[in-house]
């Protein structure tokens, strides 16, 4: 729904949305560096408190804040749109600036990890919050989820079963500069678990190893997810365009956000019938990884990216389009 673009009034912050990632993110740094958590007790106890309080949480809500919200009310919303991408591609990021709209409700957390629909529901506005929000704005509000989980057809019937009306957004990266994000993340994850295989050393050696055991053996991980397969695409989206209907489908090249985050933005806004706006942007990304390791190498990512070819040709071919991908 286009109209005359505004822009936010600047006391509309960011900061309530990132809190959850700069939480996640400290806690396990503090586990990847060995650091006891009880080291400052006060610090800690603060943290604890704040935790209770977050208006917007990286995944496991509070058990108290979920059953006040089941006292108060059942009458919730399903969500009406869906961000899904692999991992590490950048969907957070772009949710989290998303929800700065003032048409755009957030659940309580970004990740939720029930599959019970009543209880997905409790994480999402009541019926009657978002009644009040329309009626206010005369626009239409939208409540989101996040998940990046691309290949995860059972939470693709999940989310059909949630709302089969739901406009969903696909955020893809290029497999190869995604793949050495992956890494990143094991290592990170992985901490001491990791530390003593040689294959998670480098990232060349991470690559051929991964590439060795494709596709008949699992790769040892921390995070859950196989490096390679992950950045397979175009079977996914098929499944996705095909289950909710392509006019309800946007695929996006998370590069292309990051080089520019507005144009992407209005064009989700767009795409969602909502009223365009500018919105602010916070300095950093959401869940980046914040440990330095060394580059990719040339020859690893040429490796990498004649693996992807055939499948990302398949990709261009689905969407009618092409990315400037390694």
């Amino acid at each position: 729904m286009l109209a005359d673009k505004k822009s936010l009034p600047s006391d509309r912050s960011l900061k309530k949305f990132f809190r959850a990632f700069e939480l996640s993110t400290e806690y396990r740094e503090r586990k990847y560096f060995g650091k006891s958590l009880f080291h400052k007790p006060s610090q800690l106890i603060l943290g604890f408190i704040e935790y209770q309080f977050l208006s917007y949480y990286f995944a496991r809500v509070p058990g108290w804040r979920l059953f006040l919200r089941r006292l108060y009310s059942k009458d919730r919303i399903a969500p009406n749109y869906v961000v899904i991408g692999p991992m590490k591609n950048g969907s957070s990021d772009l949710v989290t600036h998303l929800q700065m709209h003032p048409n755009v409700m957030h659940p309580l957390a970004k990740e939720i990890a029930s599959r019970n629909v009543e209880q997905v529901k409790l994480h999402y506005p009541t019926i009657k919050e978002k009644q009040r929000l329309e009626e206010q704005s005369q626009h239409p509000v939208r409540c989101g989820y996040l998940k990046p989980e691309l290949n995860n057809m059972g939470l693709m019937d999940h989310l059909y079963e949630l709302n089969p009306q739901s406009k969903i957004i696909i955020t893809l990266r290029d497999p190869v500069s995604r793949a050495y994000t992956h890494w990143k993340w094991e290592v990170f994850l992985g901490g001491e678990f990791l530390r003593s295989d040689p294959h998670f050393e480098t990232f060349e050696q991470y690559a051929e190893r991964a590439l060795d055991l494709f596709p008949s053996l699992p790769m040892k991980t921390a995070c859950g997810f196989p490096p390679l397969q992950t950045g397979i695409y175009y079977q996914a989206v098929e499944k996705w365009i095909n289950r909710f209907g392509r006019e309800n489908v946007l695929i996006l090249d998370s590069a292309e956000y990051f080089l520019n985050r507005q144009p992407t933005l209005e064009r989700v806004q767009e795409f969602l019938e909502l009223p365009i706006v500018d919105i602010p942007e916070y300095g950093d990304k959401a869940n980046e990884n914040p440990i330095k390791l060394p580059p990719a190498n040339q020859k690893t990512k040429s490796m990498l990216a004649e693996f992807y070819k055939p499948y990302n040709q398949k990709l261009f071919d689905l969407l009618g389009q092409e990315f400037d991908w390694q």
